[in-house]
């Protein structure tokens, strides 16, 4: 069933206030899907401009009302998209956002990109639901660590994120950059060897979580640089040589000088 979820207060009503066409969530399979989200105030829906720190700190206040009122909480989100305007703000933002998901972080991927009407942040999230008798999604929501420890570089870096989260059906995978499976060191190369370290390292964490390549069903792949599509392609045809997944591919200034960073969602 398709449940849309009402705005629980006037100001976060932003098809009202600013002629957004879209619902503030969507409850559907277990899963709240939330529009992207930027400061706006909740009581009057003006919009707050200010620093990332003060932008995200307001997200996530507006965030806990929502999941609230859908059934969820910050603590049973399982996937985020971060979006900020400039990715020299990336330790900024990892500040204010460690306050909110203090413990077994959801699975995450940030990205450089132009936000509506000046805003510095938005956050895209996805969170578990209980079901209507109050009861918990079964299986639980599950932090899925790699086999290989070296592949946690996440951890090591303190950043966060959890490496994938599974929740009811699915399985949601952090976005990852290229990381040496014998070291956990970061490897920079070409667009090419790059995405087949990628592709290799998510096989691997998908293994443990129960699924696969071929159970992947969504994948968002992002490039330094869009004249670098066909390289990325000509390796992720040999891991999806049928019947590939969804997928969107877009160019996006990228944390850490990495060529090529890539996400997916997989069933298990």
């Amino acid at each position: 069933m398709r449940d849309v979820i009402p705005p629980p207060v006037p100001g976060l009503d932003l098809r009202r206030e600013y002629g957004h066409h879209q619902s503030a969530a969507i409850r559907a399979g277990g899963l709240v899907f939330c529009s992207g989200m930027v400061a706006i105030n909740p009581e009057t829906g003006e919009r707050e401009h200010g620093t990332v720190t003060s932008e995200t700190c307001r997200i996530f206040e507006n965030l806990k009302l929502l999941l609230a009122s859908a059934g969820s909480s910050l603590d049973r989100i399982v996937q985020v998209h971060a979006m900020i305007y400039d990715r020299i703000e990336y330790d900024v933002l990892n500040r204010a956002y460690r306050r909110y998901v203090p413990n077994a972080p959801p699975s995450r991927t940030v990205m450089s990109v132009q936000i509506e009407a000046g805003f510095k942040v938005m956050l895209d999230v996805i969170a578990a639901a209980e079901r209507r008798d109050g009861a918990e999604i079964d299986p639980a929501r599950q932090v899925v660590e790699p086999g290989d420890p070296a592949l946690n570089g996440l951890r090591r870096n303190q950043l966060p994120l959890s490496p994938a989260v599974r929740t009811g059906d699915f399985v949601f995978v952090s976005g990852m950059t290229a990381i040496d499976p014998a070291t956990g060191d970061r490897l920079h190369g070409t667009v090419a060897a790059e995405t087949r370290q990628i592709l290799t390292n998510i096989a691997h964490l998908l293994d443990v979580a129960g699924s696969s390549l071929a159970k992947i069903v969504k994948v968002n792949a992002l490039i330094y640089s869009m004249l670098e599509y066909e390289n990325m392609n000509a390796v992720y045809r040999e891991f999806f040589p049928t019947d590939p997944p969804a997928r969107t591919v877009c160019g996006a200034g990228l944390i850490g000088g990495h060529k090529v960073e890539i996400e997916c969602t997989a069933l298990v």
